[in-house]
Formats: structure tokens, C-alpha cells, sequence
């Protein structure tokens, strides 16, 4: 099973749990066998066989703390390994498939992929309150396009630097409306960090978790396909 960010975060929580339940079930159990050997009836010891079946039970409650415990360092393991791969990184150019964008100095890349058969093609602003900034009409050619948004709205003023979100809607020849539009977002990674078993990259104000990046450049700006 491939270890994703996510599910060793899971995976590490339950074994934590797991193991803090099987020391409290061995602390119990082993209480009990004390307790038992103690105050056994001189003339009515402990049958053999019910005594070596409580043995047992108190080797395998041992060999699973162990287990769950090695468990942890494996997940402890993975977790590192992948930190310290997600430096590589830092300075090249991520991409996810996002709806966001980024306008850095009056000026946002933005890159879409649409289907064959769009006769119509409209890429539209919001700010981060969700408000309409400024909408223009983009290339239909099928496969994968770049703009470039100006940063200005309706009024022709220029917006503040941040982030902002992009919707691409498209219809075909009869009109109909074509759903489903990737939208992608790339910047240049300038930081790793991870919190609560996930990893991230952080590009400019967004924080992208490192199982969402879909490709890596070295170059600032990625490759038109």
C-alpha cells in the first residue's frame, strides 16, 4: 500500500492510540497475574494450564506493543524521508491543479486545458471575498492554454498583489455548457513544512500540500503543452 501524507497521518494517530490501549490492557493484565500469584490459595494453587494460558496471553499483549511500536518508527521514518526530499523544491516551480492564481507585480499567469469542441471560452477574476473583479474572452483551441491577466478590473485599476480565483467556463457548438475545466496553478516553492503528519510546500501566501503538486520545473515558468 503507497504511504500518502494523509494516510500516515491516520496510520500514525491509530497505532498512537493502539499502543497507549495495549500498554494500559499490559499494565491490567500484568497487575492481575501479580495480583493473582499473590493471594492463590496455598492449597488451591492456580491450575498449570489456565497459569501457562496467561502467559501466553501476556507474551502475545508484549509482541503486539512491540509491533505497534515499530509501526510508528516506520511511519516517523517516512515522514522524514519525505521532508527532507520536499526541500528539493524549494527555489523550482511547482504546479497543481488548482483554481487559484497568484498576481504578483500587476501581472498573473493563468493555464487551462479545454476539450475539443469549445467555441466559446471565458477565463473570470474573483477576490478572496469571492466578489467579481474583471472577466475577458480566451483562446478555444483544445488542449492546454496560457494568459496573462493584467491585474485590473472592469474600471481598468489595477488590484492589490494576492491571491485570487479563476473560473473558466466554455460552451461547445449546440451551446451546451462544458463542465469539468482543469485550471492550474504554479509558483516557484519557498518553503516545506509539515504539520500533523502532511507535508507542504508554501508558494508565496499558499500553502499546497506535497501529494497535490503535479509536476516540478527548474525553470520559473513552466513549458507551454
Amino acid at each position: 500500500m503507497e504511504v500518502s501524507p494523509a494516510t500516515a497521518s491516520a496510520v500514525s494517530k491509530e497505532t498512537s492510540a493502539a499502543t497507549k490501549s495495549l500498554t494500559q490492557n499490559f499494565d491490567d493484565f500484568l497487575l492481575m497475574l501479580i495480583t493473582q500469584l499473590r493471594y492463590q490459595d496455598p492449597l488451591n494453587p492456580t491450575d498449570a494450564t489456565q497459569f501457562t494460558d496467561q502467559l501466553v496471553q501476556f507474551s502475545q499483549l508484549e509482541q503486539q506493543i512491540a509491533q505497534t511500536s515499530k509501526v510508528e518508527d516506520l511511519i516517523a521514518l517516512h515522514q522524514a524521508a519525505e521532508s527532507v526530499g520536499a526541500v528539493n523544491l524549494l527555489g523550482k516551480t511547482v504546479e497543481v491543479e488548482s483554481d487559484l492564481t497568484l498576481l504578483e507585480d500587476g501581472e498573473a499567469t493563468i493555464s487551462y486545458h479545454l476539450p475539443e469542441g469549445v467555441v466559446n471560452a471565458t477565463v473570470a477574476i474573483l477576490d478572496s471575498s469571492g466578489s467579481f473583479v474583471t472577466s475577458f474572452k480566451v483562446s478555444t483551441d483544445a488542449g492546454r492554454q496560457n494568459v496573462v491577466w493584467d491585474g485590473k478590473n472592469t474600471q481598468d485599476i489595477l488590484q492589490d498583489d494576492g491571491p485570487y480565483t479563476v473560473v473558466v467556463s466554455a460552451v461547445d457548438a449546440d451551446n451546451e455548457t462544458v463542465d469539468d475545466i482543469p485550471v492550474f496553478f504554479s509558483g516557484t516553492a519557498d518553503a516545506v513544512w509539515q504539520s500533523e503528519g502532511q507535508t507542504f510546500v508554501t508558494v508565496g501566501p499558499l500553502e499546497i500540500p506535497l501529494q497535490r503538486i503535479l509536476s516540478v520545473f527548474a525553470l520559473k515558468t513552466p513549458p507551454t503543452a
